[in-house]
Formats: structure tokens, C-alpha cells, sequence
């Protein structure tokens, strides 16, 4: 307990150094989104209560909780016809939690238009952002458990593309107190990245007002390297009142992410017999400089057939001015 006092002391120093600067100038913003109908039902408030193979995206210590193996498949008409996607699976053995994430935002195909064809040219560009995590988690006590994921990351636009490599770590410890559990994690440190491709590269005349040069000697554009958008988290969770049919969780988080301003999550969970369940939050609270902020609702259903068999359906509306509210469903299975 100790010890987790001091990292979450820890994070709380470096939370406030880590999040003045650079608002909106990260590489890979998809990394920020919300992974998990439940988890964002919920306002995004999952550091310390996220479970299932979506606790890979939140906090990989988390996946301990599990007691079999599970795979959670979500996805999302997300923002201006993209459309956002991620699988996760976790693997339960006696030395540990494996577990194995994609998160892939596509944007589709799209016309290309010039400016003397504003019409089109007839071709089409698409752009897509990727992201692989290799998961290892382990329960070094009965209430203490840590978790890592290294993971790669790609982004591409047209001819355009950009690979990185991050990794995310995380703690949690669960309480005797009415299954109060805090949590903390840190997702997204690593390299930085930038785009290359051919349509980069330019016929360069170095000295146009000398005749008799090489008018097109080889050369290339070169872009500007971005930093991952490394986010800090630290919460908590606990049940405001439980009996044998029906649950009542509330969950708290605060976060520094290094692309936005210093923010809040909260979240809640009613649970009947844990067969039926309706969730809401409200997310980046008290970010005075973000646009993202805004209030979600969900429901879901899970049933288990046996003491390892069992699937789930979660659903979320969530609310994304100025594009409106956008809704996320994910199936998930337990053997």
C-alpha cells in the first residue's frame, strides 16, 4: 500500500509539468479515444475500475482481475464518417495475464480534388491510424497488481506514413473497504513520430537563375517530428452500496494528458445481479481549454453460462459537440 501511495504521489508532481505545454500538437490523437462501450459509458473514469480485455487500453493491471479468458470486439461510426474499432483479448495462465490489442481509426476512402479539378481527378485517398499492444500482467498480491504493454503504432494518409513505438504501464490496489480500488497509469510513452512517402519527394532546381544546371535533382520535404500524446492517470472506485442483487460503483479519475488541459472523469455503474446494468458519466471535467468534454450514457447485458463461459453486450451514447452524439457498441465473451 505504501509503495502505491508513493507512485500515485509521484504522478501527482509530475502530473502538473507534464500537461502545460503543447495543447493540441501530438502525433497519433486516436490513442486519446476511448476504448469500450462500459469504459465510456462510464465517462471515461476507468484507471482504477476497468475490466476485461478492454483494461488493456486503460490500465493493463487491471486485466488480473479476470479469472478466465476473455475477447472484447467495439466499434464506432466515429466522428465526420470515420469509423473506429478495437479487439482485445487476454489470455489467463498460472504465471500471469497475457494479452494482445488492435485500435484502428479508419477514415475511409476519399476523392482527391485539385484546384484545377475541384471536381475530382478520379482517384481516391484514405488514411488510417493503427495501433498493436503486447500486454503482461501479473497479481503479485492478493490486492496488488501491475501490468505493462509495448505496442506499435502507424499512421498513414495517401502515399504518407509514420511509424512509433510506445509503451503503457500501470498499478492497481484493491482495498477491504467496500471493494475500493485506486489506480494509475501512465499510456503512451515512447518515440516520436513523422510522415514519409513518395509525395514528399520534389524535383529541386538549386539555382534557378543559373542556366545549364540540373533543373531536377532529386530531393524531399522534410516534416517535423510529433511526440505520442502521453497521458497520466490516477483514480479511484468504490461501491456506494452493494447487497446480493443490486450494486451501485462510482468511479473518479484525474488526468494530465500532454495534448490537452488538466482534467477530471466521473462515472457510475447500477448493476441487477450483475445480469443488467445502466452507466453514465461526464468526461474531461474542468478542462477550461477542451472542446471534448461532454456527458455519456449506456446500458448493458451479461450473462454466464458457467463458471468460465459467458458473454456480454455493452452500447454507449456519447455526446461530441459540435458533431453531435456518437454511439459505440461492444460484444464481449468470457471461456
Amino acid at each position: 500500500m505504501k509503495k502505491l501511495l508513493l507512485l500515485a504521489l509521484t504522478l501527482l508532481l509530475v502530473i502538473p509539468v507534464a500537461a502545460q505545454d503543447k495543447v493540441g500538437t501530438t502525433a497519433a490523437p486516436f490513442l486519446g479515444i476511448a476504448q469500450g462501450a462500459r469504459a465510456a459509458a462510464m465517462g471515461s473514469a476507468q484507471v482504477a475500475s476497468a475490466q476485461g480485455p478492454s483494461a488493456l487500453y486503460w490500465n493493463p493491471a487491471g486485466i488480473t482481475s479476470m479469472s478466465t479468458h476473455g475477447v472484447e470486439f467495439s466499434h464506432a461510426d466515429w466522428l465526420v464518417d470515420s469509423r473506429l474499432q478495437y479487439l482485445g483479448f487476454v489470455l489467463t495462465t498460472n504465471g500471469g495475464h497475457l494479452g494482445l490489442s488492435v485500435t484502428a481509426l479508419d477514415y475511409g476512402d476519399n476523392e482527391v480534388t485539385t484546384i484545377d479539378l475541384p471536381e475530382g481527378t478520379g482517384e481516391l485517398w484514405s488514411a488510417l491510424d493503427l495501433a498493436v499492444g503486447v500486454s503482461y500482467a501479473r497479481a503479485l498480491t492478493d490486492r496488488f497488481s501491475v501490468g505493462g504493454t509495448l505496442k506499435l503504432i502507424r499512421q498513414k494518409i495517401w502515399n504518407e506514413s509514420g511509424t512509433g513505438a510506445a509503451m503503457d504501464l500501470g498499478v492497481t490496489y484493491l482495498t477491504s473497504y467496500r471493494n475500493l480500488r485506486i489506480g494509475a497509469s501512465m499510456s503512451n510513452f515512447g518515440s516520436s513520430i513523422s510522415l514519409n512517402g513518395q509525395d514528399l519527394r520534389q524535383a529541386i532546381d538549386i539555382d534557378p537563375n543559373r542556366e545549364g544546371n540540373n533543373p531536377r535533382n532529386a530531393g524531399a520535404l522534410e516534416t517535423d517530428e510529433w511526440s505520442l500524446p502521453l497521458i497520466f492517470r490516477v483514480g479511484i472506485s468504490i461501491d456506494a452500496f452493494s447487497t446480493a442483487d443490486q450494486r451501485l460503483s462510482v468511479s473518479v479519475d484525474g488526468l494530465a494528458p500532454a495534448d490537452n488541459a488538466q482534467n477530471a472523469n466521473f462515472g457510475a455503474e447500477y448493476s441487477f445481479r450483475e445480469i443488467f446494468f445502466v452507466r453514465g458519466g461526464f468526461r474531461q471535467a474542468f478542462a477550461a481549454e477542451s472542446d471534448d468534454s461532454g456527458w455519456s450514457l449506456g446500458a448493458g447485458l451479461a450473462y454466464r453460462f458457467n463458471n468460465r463461459l459467458g458473454g456480454s453486450f455493452d452500447f454507449v451514447l456519447q455526446e461530441y459537440e459540435p458533431f453531435g452524439n456518437q454511439q459505440m457498441f461492444t460484444l464481449g465473451v468470457t471461456f
